[in-house]
């Protein structure tokens, strides 16, 4: 009713707004002697300026609230006005630069070039105001946004003034020198107040309550009127018009009415009603806090004590019956009753009250069975209603009311707890969560001692596995490690099918080696490695391949399940030590439903850590041992190395009676290389030495790097001779080998010299004598000219 009241004094008031202003433009037609008035040139020009500058300003003034308003209020209504009145005021500024009595406007200034730009600024005015009306003040559309819009009309504004400035002769003609205002200016005339006529009924249609309605519909009734103006006066120069740009300055400035409330009031209305609301919830939270607060000293004291026994105790009754007593606390109820799931019957195993209720309950026609059925807590406000679902305990003590909340474990339900009242409607949804907190705590409570009575229970199997496990990390080998860790798990779980895959960590990402399988085809294993290898191939545990120190502990607890092999179910084993993977177990079951047993994570976690240690432990052994007897430029054995098996090399020559031989050579003139070339050439020439040694030697020959340029062979069951022709062979082989650095070839060669011991021979120091040998025949092929072989016969002594 208030609406259609407010709805017609709006209409009213437009009504009688709209009379004043056309009676006004009446007596300048009725008494034209008083009121009607030709300026002079000059003087209406200045009144003519002033009038658009101000429409110019108001319009730019229209943009701009608009503009730095909408990223609070995204209206796109608003936008869409205010877009139009800027190209609107564009227009404004050409037809004042182009009005006669103006410096010339591009081309040379006319009262129709002037009336063009006039007319197109109010069509334009016109539909804007009357396009706005169905545009949704709040649209996702992207043709909406600011930047987008803005762009549009800067466009359309200077192409029609363009167009304009440059077909001006061939535009229909609004204004003609010496007869006036044309009839086709004058139809455009009354077109824009049709349209304006049209947007004063649709905005009144839609909320004519509103205040920035209201006061669109004022300035479109002082366009509208200003347009009858601009159709009435005789002369350009008369009073007529110059009252028609007074009610378009009325105009405009009734529209930047209406878009400053829009835009900046309203939102600022909305803060502060949001302030008021804020300031009452935040008395109504005092007032909550100042309720609560005396109950929350008698609520901690209930979890600190229902926490300490939990904590203490493995009793499941007791800490079943303790939770009991606490919710009956804490609620103030002298009913509570707790039941367990056994069989699909609920059992009340803990409860307090005056009455001893029945040992069993069906979950059918029961309160508690609705809960248990449901999994969800419920709220009885009376009991009475329900009188086939009321135990024989709950009738005689005379309850009323009551609340239940499910109990649950690992996600299924398998208890519930209730507490009931005297009273009728005396308990809440808010009761029904805060009791689904002691019920989590009985959930806990069971938890914690079935943990504890499989932990004693598997006390003695856990030792026993640990112990077998701690022995085998002792091992050396990590392939032994693993094999003896893989094993031991495909028997003590029974699985069909286990492999154990060493992970090897490279530059080029993660690559798995199988060291151990049982129950497995090739062809699964194969495809269980190539899954497994740190590549572009997606793998679940892709992040453990190198995980943080910090979160390594717990990483390394977890228990992969999944199914790969087709129907087989696998439960992998990461083994992590130092936030490194070192390697992977994987127990494979036909069954898809079986895996390991519940209960034996304790069991995993002791053989996981203690693996993956044995495993990291036997690695950095080999990496040290083979940094302690290798040369780490050439890759070959170092002088440690080599003389430890030059030793045991001539230990077997004199147990087996079989020759041993040794070739001492080094590089010509290699100082020479390092001073030319540098340092850094003499380095990849000893590499790519290092590569030739290893390609032309034989396997069962042990070369070594014995210092600086100077390498060695150690030749077991090698004769002179043959050792003779290896080392000539060699020799060759480098005197043609390319040693390119840096695109440049550098021609190397090597001198040689061979010494041969034999079970028959008489030194005493065996070792340094035939390493002297060696080392005098090859200072005999440096005197001899280089490049060449030189060897010492010790059945003469002599060098030749």
């Amino acid at each position: 009713m208030s609406l259609l009241v407010n709805h017609m004094r709006s209409s009213v008031q437009l009504a009688v707004l709209a009379s004043v202003l056309c009676g006004i433009l009446g007596l300048f037609s009725w008494v034209p002697k008083v009121f009607y008035i030709v300026y002079v040139n000059e003087n209406y020009l200045i009144f003519h300026s002033a009038c658009e500058i101000i429409c110019i300003s108001i319009a730019l003034a229209m943009f701009i609230v608009v503009w730095y308003g909408w990223p609070q209020t995204k209206n796109s209504r608003d936008l869409v006005i205010a877009m139009f009145f800027l190209a609107v005021g564009l227009l404004d500024l050409a037809h004042l630069l182009s009005y006669k009595g103006m410096p010339d406007f591009i081309t040379a200034n006319n009262g129709n070039k002037a009336a063009l730009f006039w007319i197109i600024s109010r069509l334009l005015a016109g539909a804007g105001l009357l396009a706005a009306v169905y545009i949704p003040r709040r649209s996702k559309n992207p043709a909406f946004h600011r930047l987008y819009l803005l762009s549009v009309t800067l466009v359309t504004a200077f192409v029609s003034i363009a167009l304009v400035i440059a077909f001006e002769q061939s535009l229909p003609p609004m204004f003609i020198p010496g007869q006036g205002i044309t009839l086709g200016k004058v139809v455009l005339e009354y077109l824009t107040v049709l349209l304006n006529l049209l947007a004063v009924y649709l905005y009144g249609h839609r909320n004519s309550a509103h205040k920035a309605v209201y006061l669109l519909r004022v300035g479109l009734i002082f366009s509208m009127v200003a347009g009858v103006a601009f159709t009435l006066y005789s002369d350009v120069y008369d009073s007529i018009n110059l009252l028609g740009h007074i009610y378009k300055i009325a105009a405009y400035y009734c529209v930047l009415r209406a878009l400053l409330q829009t835009s900046f009031l309203c939102p600022y209305i909305r803060i502060a009603r949001l302030n008021r609301a804020l300031r009452a919830m935040v008395s109504k939270n005092m007032t909550l806090y100042k309720d609560t607060k005396d109950s929350e000293r008698i609520l901690k004291q209930a979890f600190i004590q229902l926490g300490a026994t939990l904590a203490s105790k493995h009793d499941l009754d007791g800490m079943l019956q303790q939770v009991v007593s606490a919710t009956g606390t804490v609620f103030q109820c002298e009913h509570v009753y707790l039941a367990l799931v056994k069989d699909k019957i609920l059992e009340i195993v803990a409860y307090i009250s005056s009455f001893k209720p029945p040992d069993k309950i069906s979950p059918e026609n029961s309160f508690m069975g609705k809960v248990y059925l449901e999994k969800k807590p419920l709220v009885v406000d009376r009991l009475s209603l329900y009188p086939d679902w009321m135990i024989d305990a709950v009738r005689r003590a005379g309850l009323k009311s009551m609340v239940g909340a499910p109990i649950r474990h690992n996600g299924d339900v398998i208890g519930v707890l209730e507490i009931f009242s005297r009273k009728e409607k005396n308990f809440t949804t808010h009761d029904a969560q805060f009791l689904s907190v002691f019920s989590h705590q009985a959930g806990e409570a069971i938890k914690n001692a079935r943990a504890y009575e499989t932990t004693v229970e598997s006390f003695e199997e856990l030792s026993l596995l640990y112990d077998i496990v701690k022995e085998l990390a002792m091992q050396k080998s990590p392939a032994a490690i693993l094999t003896g860790i893989a094993d031991k798990l495909y028997n003590l779980f029974a699985a069909n099918g286990v492999v154990a895959f060493i992970m090897h960590h490279r530059d080029d990402g993660i690559h798995t080696e199988p060291v151990f399988a049982n129950g497995l085809e090739q062809k699964e294993i194969n495809h269980l490695q190539h899954i497994f290898s740190d590549s572009k191939m997606t793998w679940p545990w892709s992040g453990l391949s190198n995980i943080d120190a910090d979160t390594a502990y717990e990483s390394e607890r977890g228990l992969i399940t999944m199914s790969v092999l087709l129907s087989r179910r696998l439960n992998i084993l990461p083994l992590l030590a130092s936030g490194k993977l070192q390697g992977l177990i994987v127990l494979a079951w036909n069954d898809p439903l079986q895996e390991i047993p519940p209960g034996k994570e304790l069991v995993l976690i002791t053989i996981a850590s203690q693996t993956a240690i044995g495993l990291e432990r036997a690695y950095l052994y080999d990496h040290f041992q083979a940094m302690a007897l290798t040369d780490p430029l050439t890759r070959l054995a170092n002088r440690r190395q080599f003389e430890i098996v030059l030793g045991r090399e001539i230990s077997r020559t004199i147990n087996y009676h079989r020759p041993l031989s040794l070739v001492m050579f080094d590089i010509d003139f290699f100082k020479k290389v390092n001073d030319t070339w540098g340092h850094l050439a003499g380095d990849a020439i000893l590499q790519r030495m290092g590569v030739l040694i290893k390609e032309n030697f034989r396997q069962t020959d042990m070369t070594a790097r014995y210092g600086g340029e100077e390498f060695a062979a150690v030749l077991p069951e090698t004769c002179l001779a043959e050792a003779v022709q290896l080392a000539e062979t060699f020799r060759k082989i480098i005197e043609n080998a390319k040693f390119e650095v840096d695109q440049t070839v550098i021609e190397i060669t090597i001198s040689l010299g061979v010494a041969t011991f034999e079970s028959s021979s008489t030194w005493s120091d065996p070792k340094t004598e035939l390493i002297d040998a060696a080392d005098q025949a090859l200072y005999h092929a440096k005197q001899q000219g280089r490049n060449r072989v030189e060897c010492h016969k010790p059945q003469d002594g002599k060098i030749g």
